[in-house]
């Protein structure tokens, strides 16, 4: 019973330790007083604590280690995603940059096919994307593309109509 006591104390004052014993510089820190080992049983338990800290000491620079590894990374992505950020925001200015430099020119090409005489105007209309078409009606004087329209093929004209309508909306 008595050798019970000693085990049961020295494994209670070891796998118990508190957050400085964690810390300590050196190993007999974190053992309990080496008092006179008689027993055999006392010097392979001490043993045993010795390797067991050992070991997590070297499991907590590892995770020290990983830790900063991960720190670095997470700049390194951080930084990456700023970057992105940047690039993004830059790309959505020059998309809105083309966009504004389209209408302009859609709203100069409107001019265009205003002052032409309405059957010519219908005929080119007729060859173009029926987006940049409808962006054309959109842009001309209302009076001006009725008779643009009216030039047109009745079928073309229904479908031109419904696009610019339903951009309207």
């Amino acid at each position: 019973m008595n050798k019970f006591v000693i085990i049961l104390t020295l494994l209670a004052s070891v796998l118990v330790p508190s957050y400085q014993e964690l810390h300590a510089e050196t190993q007999s820190d974190l053992l309990p007083p080496a008092g006179p080992t008689s027993t055999v049983e006392e010097r392979r338990i001490r043993s045993s604590i010795q390797k067991e800290v050992a070991r997590l000491r070297q499991k907590e620079k590892k995770l020290e280690m990983k830790e900063m590894e991960l720190k670095t990374l997470s700049r390194e992505v951080d930084k990456k995603l700023a970057e992105m950020e940047k690039a993004r925001i830059a790309l959505t200015e020059l998309l809105q940059e083309k966009r504004r430099l389209e209408n302009e020119k859609a709203q100069a090409l409107s001019k265009i096919y205003e002052k032409m005489d309405p059957a010519k105007a219908a005929q080119l209309l007729i060859s173009l994307e029926k987006n940049l078409a409808v962006t054309i009606i959109e842009g001309m004087n209302s009076k001006k593309a009725g008779k643009v329209l009216n030039n047109v093929e009745p079928k073309i004209a229904a479908s031109l109509s419904k696009s610019y309508a339903s951009l309207e909306e």
